[in-house]
């Protein structure tokens, strides 16, 4: 009898508790509803026109782009057989899509709007003047490395991402957002820098609660992925240099880290933005004295420290006086030119063509959307491929193995009558396939 009352007394005292929990909680949701309800956005103005611009301008060329390339052979394989994240989600996007390059390739581009939306966002914030943060976005549409990671099928887009909006929170909040450190921490090896610049943020300002996470979040990275860090030790170092010099394009990058080292030692700037640049590019650079790394996941460290080299870009400039800011308005010209110069070989790189119609550098996506765009119009869906690598592209479009016809490399000599089919770029034929319609061809 008494362990029943003292049971029904502790029943009462536990939902006692839980009753003044929910009222606590359902208390700070109708405060925070409150508080939005009358936060006071400011107005658009006319930099808020001129970054839509040049969104829509930079989504509208890799549209383009996503119209003109294929997929390529490496793509369709990880395509089907990585368990990478990235992967598993492009094969849910094209179970529900369609097999297609738009389906493929669309959250690529999604992905590339938060990013462009993030940074304008940051450079509100970050930049002294308004008009600072569209020169901001409009040169990271231009980098190379970025038009890269929103076409192809690399994770580069989305480690941007999450690295920006971290980096956003902090600016905007004033608050070191712990939860997606953490989340990201157990996505890839990359995100151990997350941790590095936590602690060295820590330890700047004398925060040993920060400093213990830090710690903490780095071992889990560390032992989740520490298995990328092996092999017999090499030096790349050179080798990242130049990507790094790639993806920036040459002056840019050696603008950056001019810009990344007075952040730190004549600005003082221990924001965790600039923290993250620094140990991106550091770790980058160790790694690399032992091993190869993957450019395509590193980069996008250093792609997070633009707004510093634009702020040391216009700080270097409007302390002197206007007679002696021309050369500095010349310098950044002449990266700004190459820039555009570099964009005009990725968006135009057909172009070539009407030069030589020797393969140029994106040749592995060409080809194969073309061929099954033309062996559809003479209304074959199946035959046989001499190509291997090229036979498994052209299954991507819906193009399957069969025994009604062959395809074959132009320089194959076959025995039976055949027609020929030509790909041709800006009316230059750059590739020819023997065709036979006929179930007695072989491979």
């Amino acid at each position: 009898m008494i362990a029943c009352v003292q049971m029904a007394m502790t029943l009462q005292k536990f939902s006692s508790a839980m009753r003044l929990h929910f009222a606590r909680a359902a208390l700070q949701m109708r405060l925070w509803l409150h508080r939005c309800a009358h936060i006071k956005w400011r107005k658009y103005d006319v930099v808020d026109f001129g970054f839509l611009l040049v969104l829509c301008a930079s989504v509208g060329l890799l549209v383009y782009m996503i119209s003109e390339i294929s997929i390529s052979y490496k793509e369709f394989i990880k395509l089907h057989s990585s368990e990478s994240w990235l992967f598993v989600w492009l094969r849910v996007c094209v179970e529900i899509f369609g097999s297609s390059d738009y389906a493929l390739r669309f959250s690529l581009i999604v992905v590339h709007i938060g990013n462009m939306s993030l940074m304008y966002l940051i450079g509100r914030i970050y930049l002294r003047k308004r008009r600072d943060s569209l020169f901001l976005v409009l040169l990271y549409a231009l980098l190379p490395g970025v038009n890269l990671s929103a076409l192809l099928l690399y994770e580069s887009g989305f480690i941007i991402f999450v690295l920006l909006a971290i980096c956003f929170v902090q600016l905007r909040f004033k608050k070191i957002p712990y939860v997606l450190i953490c989340l990201a921490g157990l996505l890839d090896l990359v995100f151990c820098v997350l941790f590095i610049a936590l602690g060295v943020y820590a330890i700047l300002h004398r925060k040993s609660k920060m400093l213990l996470t830090s710690l903490v979040g780095f071992g889990i990275n560390m032992f989740l992925y520490s298995s990328s860090i092996a092999g017999v030790p090499q030096a790349y170092a050179l080798d990242v240099l130049g990507a790094f010099a790639m993806l920036f394009s040459p002056l840019l990058f050696l603008y950056y880290i001019y810009t990344l080292y007075a952040a730190i030692t004549r600005h003082k700037d221990y924001s965790l933005m600039v923290l993250i640049s620094v140990s991106g590019l550091i770790f980058s650079l160790l790694l690399s004295l032992r091993q190869e790394i993957d450019i395509t996941k590193f980069a996008p460290l250093c792609v997070v420290g633009l707004p510093v080299l634009v702020y040391g870009f216009y700080n270097d400039m409007r302390v002197r006086l206007k007679m002696y800011r021309t050369r500095f308005r010349v310098r950044m010209g002449l990266v700004f030119l190459v820039l555009c110069f570099e964009s005009f070989c990725l968006f135009g790189n057909k172009i070539t063509y009407l030069f030589s119609p020797q393969p140029n550098f994106a040749r592995s996506y060409y080809i194969a959307k073309d061929v099954a765009n033309a062996l559809k119009s003479r209304g074959i869906e199946h035959l046989k491929v001499e190509n291997s690598a090229l036979a498994l592209r052209l299954s991507f479009y819906g193009i399957e193995a069969g025994s009604a016809a062959c395809l074959y490399e132009e320089s194959t000599p076959i025995s039976h009558k055949g027609e020929m089919i030509e790909i041709a770029y800006l009316g230059k034929i750059v590739a020819r396939y023997k065709l036979v319609r006929s179930n007695a061809c072989r491979i």
